[in-house]
This record gives structure tokens, C-alpha cells and sequence, in this order.
């Protein structure tokens, strides 16, 4: 009986050290196989940003270079937070990143923007427009190559004088469609899609929202910059439309008179208040034209 005893006291106190053997060899192989996983991962997302560029539907994109988004004075306004979590920041950068847009996140924005101006020039009638600015014989004048904004280069509706000022915040979107961009932009062949088309005209209105660090559900207003002196305050959920109206030269450089620019500024105000109305109604989204200089 004592030897019973003894040996069933001995398992019971044994037990404990066992159980706690079992847990940290269960604990261990879980990381192991969670340090083994994050390799998998961080290999495949080194051999995708290693091809990125040579992707067919990447090269069809105008991609700005990072340096020029970084100068971007509304830099803050990115949800830098929510990028890191979506793994949308510079590779490499690890848990102490500031959570600057990497590589990728240009990327996948910039075929997220070639859908956007897909859809919105296929919805609305701005090819029509643009011809007709172009053919007026007010002789409005487009910018210039070499002057165009970050904006009006990312554009890829192949218009002269219309493109699409917001910028797109692409981490707001749900990680299914951001994984739907990135598998596209592996594995498409034409950068724009029914598929990603469809899914941008969803939520396009959430993606353009400009926002408030600290208050990111806000909605306020938000100032674009436009030409002398003018800062149209506009909602911040808005889909904002620039059209140029510069002024004109002659092809020495000479500054040439402005006859006929007060007449320019009358009829682009008809045509704004007219399309803004029109363009919200078609999109039941809120739309704003600004006229830059």
C-alpha cells in the first residue's frame, strides 16, 4: 500500500513537468512553423516586388516614382498604420517602418487608377468634352508636358485636358481586394478588367475620401489647389475633375494677350456648374470640376 502510494503521489507530481514539457514542445513547433510560414511569405513577397515591373498589366501603368509621392505635401494624409498591416509599405522596413508607401502600393494605386479613369470615362461623357475644349474655337491651352502635374501624368484616360485630381488611398480597401490587385497585376495581361472594373466602381467613394490623421472618419472639406489665388473648399468625399486653362504664348515664350480669357473663364464656369450637376446625378457620388491656370 505504500508503494502504491508513493508511486501515485510520484505520477501527480510528475505530471505538471510533464504537461508543461508537452505545452513547450507544442509552443515550439508552432513557431517553428509560424517562423517557417513568414519566410514562405517573405520570399514570395521578395519574388513579386522582384518582378513587378516585368508584370504585362505593370507595364501598361503610369507609375510615379516614390520620391516625387514622398515631396507630396498631403503625405500624411495616408492611413500609413493600416498600410503596414496590409504589407503595403517599402519591403524591408520591418516593425519600426514609418509606413511610407512602398513600391508595391504604387503599383497596385496606379492599376487601381487605370480601372478608375476606365470607368469614369466609359460612365461619363468626357471624351466628348475633351474634343470639344480641344476644337473650341475659344483656343483653350492644355498643359504642357514637361509642366504636367503628378496627377495629370498618372492619368491614363488619353485625354488632353480633363484628368482626375483625387488622390487614391488604396489601404482603405478590404485585404480580398487588395489581394484581387495584386494577383491581377501578377497574373493579367491588360491592366484594365470587368472584374477590377466592377469592384473600383464600388468603392471608388470610399478609396477617394481624404482624411483627417486622428480623425479618420471625418467629413469635412478639403482644399485642391487651384490657380490665382483661388481655394475652392470641396467635400472630402468628393470625385474632384481638373480641367487646365492656361494662358497663352507665342512659340518664342512671348507672353501673348489675353483677349479672349475672359470669355474662356465665363464659358468653363457654365460648363462646370452644368457637368458637376449632371456627373453627380450619373454617378450618385458628388463630383466637383476645378479649373486650374
Amino acid at each position: 500500500m505504500h508503494i502504491f502510494r508513493f508511486s501515485r503521489s510520484g505520477s501527480a507530481r510528475r505530471i505538471p513537468g510533464i504537461l508543461f514539457i508537452v505545452l513547450l514542445s507544442a509552443a515550439l513547433l508552432c513557431c517553428q512553423k509560424g517562423c517557417a510560414a513568414k519566410k514562405e511569405e517573405n520570399a514570395e513577397t521578395m519574388e513579386y516586388m522582384e518582378n513587378i515591373s516585368r508584370f504585362p498589366a505593370a507595364e501598361q501603368l503610369q507609375v510615379p516614382e516614390q520620391e516625387e509621392v514622398l515631396r507630396n505635401e498631403y503625405i500624411y494624409r495616408y492611413n500609413h498604420e493600416r498600410m503596414k498591416e496590409k504589407g503595403l509599405t517599402e519591403v524591408g522596413q520591418g516593425e519600426d517602418a514609418d509606413g511610407a508607401p512602398g513600391e508595391k502600393y504604387l503599383y497596385l494605386q496606379a492599376l487601381y487608377r487605370a480601372n478608375l479613369d476606365a470607368y469614369i470615362s466609359e460612365t461619363l461623357d468626357l471624351k466628348a468634352l475633351d474634343a470639344c475644349l480641344k476644337n473650341s474655337s475659344l483656343g483653350f491651352v492644355s498643359t504642357k508636358p514637361e509642366e504636367k502635374n503628378l496627377y495629370e501624368r498618372e492619368s491614363t484616360m488619353g485625354l488632353e485636358f480633363i484628368y482626375i485630381r483625387n488622390n487614391l488611398y488604396i489601404e482603405n480597401l478590404r485585404m480580398e481586394q487588395i489581394r484581387l490587385l495584386e494577383e491581377h497585376l501578377k497574373t493579367g495581361e491588360e491592366a484594365v478588367t470587368g472584374e477590377i472594373t466592377a469592384m473600383v466602381s464600388e468603392t471608388f467613394q470610399e478609396v477617394i475620401k481624404v482624411r483627417e490623421p486622428g480623425n479618420w472618419d471625418n467629413t469635412g472639406s478639403f482644399l485642391y489647389p487651384a490657380g490665382r489665388g483661388e481655394e475652392p473648399k470641396i467635400p472630402n468625399q468628393a470625385l474632384v475633375l481638373a480641367i487646365p486653362n492656361h494662358e497663352k504664348y507665342d512659340e518664342a515664350g512671348n507672353f501673348l494677350p489675353e483677349d479672349n480669357m475672359k470669355q474662356r473663364q465665363e464659358y468653363l464656369e457654365r460648363l462646370k456648374a452644368e457637368k458637376e450637376k449632371e456627373y453627380t446625378q450619373i454617378l450618385g457620388a458628388c463630383v466637383y470640376i476645378v479649373i486650374t491656370y
